[in-house]
């Protein structure tokens, strides 16, 4: 075999090799893998950490609550900003002293994980529960796609996180009415357009990568079937990696080759409403990237 035959089967053997590698990243499933001791197990000279533990309405979740006051909270003259983020405790294995250095410089914002009562990233049948919307009959019902699990739980997960959690915390420290956010990826940037849709308690939305097929697209049909309300003052940011609509390999049963058109009709529909609204694409992110990439920016550069 000539030279130039062997070069070329190795640079077609590669190119095959680095497509299944990518489109494998894609398709991959979150790690559940136990976390190493977070933030608030070590320590921060900059935040200082608490937990309070809450239960779902049936009495069948535990939520594990971090709360993260920066040091320098009671010497703020003006009221804190606070992010609320979903998946706490894959969020809080993000969070490290550099960060938090960082974000002590200037206003530093309140820090809000809501998490499960687990040392893994991930509660996948919880949080398939609480954080996608009911269909037509408004009740908790099968997954469409995995009848194993439940779903249609974002009404009464809601009414924990405004009810109980959101209070708690306000009582803890002063919160700036202005600069309250919640931040979800996937399901929780689900969650992040439901709420939007359902209530005006935040000022700024954050939807990573949410899964908009999901279920037939009932997030879609929900923001076209639901009358436009009063205009609104919040903010939405979507915030979506652009290599899933490129790559369409062997798929989830939620892949949407469609993502980022789906986006755009998401941002039509909110502005229709009166949301300040914006779709933020990130080149060569995947679907599961989306998490880090989009929280470390809604933090590193101040989104709210």
């Amino acid at each position: 075999m000539s030279t130039v035959r062997i070069k070329a089967v190795l640079m077609a053997g590669w190119m095959c090799l680095s497509f299944f590698a990518l489109t494998t990243q894609l398709q991959a499933k979150p790690s559940l893998t136990a976390l190493a001791p977070n933030i608030a197990d070590t320590g921060s000279a900059y935040y200082q950490f608490q937990i309070r533990y809450f239960s779902s309405a049936d009495q069948q979740r535990r939520y594990k609550v971090w709360l993260g006051l920066p040091r320098t909270v009671q010497s703020q003259a003006k009221p804190a900003p606070a992010l609320f983020m979903l998946d706490g405790n894959s969020a809080m294995s993000y969070l490290s002293e550099e960060l938090l250095q960082k974000l002590s410089i200037h206003q530093a914002p309140v820090l809000v994980a809501i998490g499960y009562d687990t040392n893994r990233p991930f509660d996948t049948a919880a949080r398939a529960l609480d954080y996608t919307p009911a269909d037509a009959t408004g009740k908790i019902s099968a997954d469409p796609h995995q009848p194993e699990r439940l779903s249609g739980g974002s009404a009464q997960f809601r009414e924990v996180l405004l009810q109980q959690i959101q209070p708690w915390v306000a009582s803890q420290v002063q919160l700036d009415p202005q600069r309250q956010a919640l931040w979800g990826h996937s399901y929780g940037g689900l969650f992040v357009l439901d709420s939007l849709l359902h209530a005006q308690y935040f000022s700024h939305y954050f939807a990573a990568s949410p899964s908009l097929s999901w279920a037939d697209a009932r997030m879609m049909n929900k923001l076209q079937s639901k009358a436009a309300a009063a205009v609104q003052t919040s903010t939405l940011w979507v915030m979506e990696g652009d290599l899933a609509a490129q790559h369409q390999g062997r798929a989830s049963p939620n892949f949407n080759p469609n993502t980022v058109q789906d986006n755009r009709q998401v941002i039509a529909s909110f502005e229709q409403r009166g949301v300040q609204s914006k779709l933020l694409l990130y080149p060569n992110r995947s679907h599961g990237q989306m998490f880090s990439a989009s929280l470390l920016d809604v933090l590193n550069y101040s989104l709210f």
